[in-house]
């Protein structure tokens, strides 16, 4: 299937920021529509009789419906207009958040989930992609930044939504999510346009265009890039690390008696996700700030925030109060978000336009691995540690040190291979672009 050929269009000025701001907004949505389930599962259970068996199987389905989800639309979106696959993903995902407030047993509701978990994946293979072709790479890592705070937002919307309406009627969160849903996209099918791809690339834009499109030997090219996998294993051990945090930091709490009770142990995240929003600016920030003086400004930044996230982590499993566990809290998401536009500038920096949603779609495979691993690692450690030390129930505070010092050591040590292999393979980029720019390269292609 052909790719549509974009129109040469630029969004600039006012328009650009109404983009964003659009875009910003519909990933918002999207986190929080993925969050409803958690914090309603109670009287859902109750009001259409499902168990803890189920309720976990469909989470596992979800995950495996995320993954088919984004590989398709990865090699799509390199291939048609990532506009209009935003769109019809906004459109269906919100369309299955409507569908799971009418849920009347545990098929619908899992089938619902699916549908939404698996149009949710274009948004996750045409994002970024498509705004590293609207900003020019100076300004590229704070705008990618600011676009990253849409996931810690949405998380706490979805979370506070169903606290606020309340959950005697828990079916109404979900309508009331899926109708501005379907009205936002097509909102995007109706305002956005699609950049030209490449249009931001220095050689493309002062030669007024790029001829560069997708082929199947591009994207084994770019699988064979070796700053590409490095950059696909930092990001899944920052993954890893903070989903661990995300998944296992109440339990945590509850079993050191840090936190009095389950409440107290949910809000204890509040200042961390606090942390993430400053850090994916902070992060952002330094990378376009430090651009001028080395092209490698993101990798610096990388490896500042994986050292910085392993100190904290470290402090953070010393402290026995819940007060100065929140306080290291945040200035550990400040650390550990910092690398979360640091991860898209290096990527970006090497995969060529026609090829960086199937790069994206890949890294989040390794993602998805790295972070089922990380789960099932803590679990299993502190298990077998707590039979070693002869305790009652499982070590979890050896458990989850353990791994997530592991993650971040490792990702440590691919920053600093990062430092070595990138500038190569950012030099091999500007000469791609630069043959393909304004059509120079067609003949390559």
């Amino acid at each position: 299937m052909k790719r549509a050929h974009s129109a040469p269009f630029m969004p600039t000025g006012a328009y650009l920021v109404f983009t964003l701001a659009l875009l910003m907004i519909v990933s918002t949505l999207r986190m929080a529509d993925y969050e409803l389930l958690a914090p309603l599962y109670g009287p859902i259970s109750r009001d259409i009789g499902i168990n803890d068996l189920q309720f976990g199987m469909i989470r596992s389905v979800m995950d495996a419906v995320g993954i088919l989800g984004i590989l398709v639309f990865g090699v799509l979106a390199d291939r048609w207009r990532r506009r209009d696959l935003i769109a019809i993903g906004v459109i269906g995902w919100s369309a299955a958040t409507w569908a799971i407030g009418g849920a009347t047993g545990f098929v619908w509701l899992l089938v619902a989930d699916a549908f939404m978990k698996f149009f949710q994946s274009t948004f996750s293979a045409c994002l970024y992609p498509m705004v590293s072709d609207m900003v020019p790479r100076k300004k590229r890592g704070l705008v990618l930044g600011i676009m990253g705070t849409t996931f810690a937002l949405g998380t706490v919307l979805g979370l506070a939504v169903p606290a606020i309406m309340g959950t005697s009627d828990w079916r109404r969160p979900f309508v009331y999510f899926g109708i501005p849903g379907v009205v936002l996209g097509i909102a995007v099918f109706l305002f956005l346009r699609e950049p030209p791809r490449g249009g931001t690339e220095e050689a493309a834009a002062d030669a007024g265009g790029y001829a560069g499109s997708f082929s199947w030997k591009e994207l084994g090219q770019t699988l064979r890039t070796k700053t590409v996998l490095l950059v696909w294993l930092l990001d899944a051990c920052e993954g890893a690390t903070w989903y661990a945090f995300s998944f296992w930091t109440p339990a945590y709490l509850l079993r050191q008696k840090i936190s009095p009770n389950a409440d107290a142990a949910a809000l204890a995240l509040l200042p961390a996700i606090g942390g993430f929003v400053v850090g994916n600016i902070l992060g952002g920030w330094l990378t376009d700030r430090f651009r001028a003086k080395t092209e490698l400004s993101a990798v610096w930044v990388a490896l500042v925030s994986m050292t910085g996230s392993l100190a904290m982590t470290a402090l953070v499993f010393s402290m026995d109060t819940q007060g100065s566990v929140m306080v290291a809290g945040f200035v550990m998401g400040i650390f550990g978000h910092m690398i979360m536009s640091p991860i898209s500038v290096i990527l970006y920096d090497v995969v060529p336009p026609e090829t960086r949603s199937s790069a994206t779609a890949f890294g989040g495979l390794l993602m998805a691995a790295f972070t089922s691993l990380s789960s099932l690692g803590i679990g299993a450690i502190s298990h077998y540690a707590g039979i070693w030390k002869g305790l009652s129930e499982g070590d979890l505070r050896t458990g989850f040190q353990a791994v997530v010092t592991i993650t971040l050591s490792l990702g440590i040590i691919v920053a600093l291979l990062i430092l070595k292999t990138a500038p190569a393979d950012m030099k091999a980029l500007r000469d791609h672009v630069a043959l393909r720019a304004a059509g120079k390269g067609e003949a390559h292609q």
